[in-house]
């Protein structure tokens, strides 16, 4: 079985993850809101994939080691309205001391790369399949669909207002030169 080069990143990588989601959330007083009733629920986000191209076992090997999932994530809702980041192993249930099941379980659908990219740049989001809690579930939703990081305001408070608005622009010309470039098709099968 190989292993994944960069899975002992994945620990501090979801710390820092658990971070900045409570840096978004903590930014709109809200979702604060939204949470707090649903203090010490957990919530497990996983992670799918459609089936994967075919490849040569030569390559297939290499790069199954390097295309794995992420991890899952186990979340509490702390009494702030906040996320904790529990260890999907050992997060155990406070009355039975057994391993805690999720109230609510997030999948997410993840795509091929180059799919992933297409639907991030036309400003779309992966699909994303709730079970559990229905009332959990509906503030979940509701933060899917209306937090979002102002990456802007944040460089703003560090470099200025100035800095801030000039990567603004600059991602921003960014983004359209991306969405306008396409190779453009004429009939007779080839392109420009």
């Amino acid at each position: 079985m190989a292993i994944n080069p960069l899975s002992w990143i994945a620990p501090a990588a979801l710390d820092r993850l658990t971070l900045l989601l409570n840096h978004i959330v903590s930014s709109e007083p809200v979702a604060q809101g939204k949470l707090r009733p649903y203090a010490g629920r957990v919530i497990d986000i996983r992670w799918s994939k459609e089936a994967s191209i075919k490849l040569p076992s030569y390559l297939g090997a290499a790069l199954d080691s390097l295309m794995q999932l992420p991890p899952d994530i186990r979340f509490a809702v702390t009494p702030a309205g906040l996320f904790e980041r529990l260890d999907t192993r050992d997060s155990p249930d406070v009355a039975t001391g057994e391993t805690a099941t999720a109230h609510l379980t997030i999948t997410v659908q993840l795509l091929p790369p180059m799919s992933m990219a297409a639907r991030l740049m036309k400003g779309e989001r992966p699909e994303v399949k709730i079970e559990g809690d229905a009332a959990l579930a509906e503030v979940a939703s509701w933060l899917m669909k209306n937090l979002r990081w102002d990456v802007e305001d944040d460089v703003a408070r560090w470099m200025g207002t100035t800095p801030a608005q000039a990567l603004a622009s600059l991602t921003s010309g960014i983004k359209q030169a991306l969405e306008r470039w396409r190779p453009a098709s004429r009939g007779d099968g080839s392109t420009r």
